[in-house]
């Protein structure tokens, strides 16, 4: 266990000299999601589409401020009947983000926080709710690798994990939920952005 705190010491000093200046980013996050437990994984097998926009304002010379409006749509079929379904998620992100400097134009970062979601699945099925709403709060972590290719343009690779799980509760008569449900999930992709 020592061993693993002196590492880390010893890796955070040397990265230390490099850290992020103090810029202001906003940028624009396309990604491919994909869900993390099932049935969700299997009712939307082949993923969706994810964008955010983010924006980090220095806190101090290793942290920023992190947040974060997306829109994430996936479309699937139900388990058993094959009918179509959609599920749109709208998650907002506010969280702190560690930023690091190195080679003068490349920068790794990394953010957690809180998730306010909320989500509107449409079922075409006779057998279950049609319109299903609710929110809640999760959690977020991402990270990637910006280039700074010139004065104000960024270019980067990001990827990022959110765990967003609620309780749904049907009002169709005898529809059985078994409770808990995990919409969240993975996500990859690309960002341009503008640092200021």
């Amino acid at each position: 266990m020592y061993k693993k705190i002196a590492l880390l010491s010893v890796l955070l000093c040397t990265v230390t000299p490099y850290a992020s200046d103090l810029t202001p980013w906003l940028e624009i996050k396309p990604s491919y999601f994909f869900f993390s437990a099932s049935p969700m994984n299997d009712i939307y097998d082949d993923g969706g589409f994810e964008i955010q926009g983010s924006l980090s304002v220095p806190f101090c010379n290793y942290l920023d401020l992190y947040g974060s409006i997306g829109y994430r749509e996936a479309w699937g079929r139900a388990l058993n009947t094959c009918e179509k379904t959609s599920l749109t998620v709208i998650p907002v992100d506010i969280g702190l983000k560690p930023v690091f400097n190195f080679c003068e134009r490349f920068y790794y970062f990394f953010a957690i926080g809180p998730r306010y979601f909320y989500f509107h699945q449409h079922n075409n099925s006779p057998y279950v709710d049609c319109i299903i709403n609710g929110n809640g709060v999760g959690l977020f972590v991402n990270t990637g690798f910006n280039i700074l290719i010139s004065e104000c343009l960024l270019l980067g690779i990001f990827g990022e994990y959110s765990y967003e799980k609620k309780s749904i509760c049907p009002h169709m008569p005898n529809v059985f939920s078994n409770g808990s449900v995990q919409i969240g999930g993975f996500a990859f992709g690309l960002s341009v952005g503008y640092a200021f």
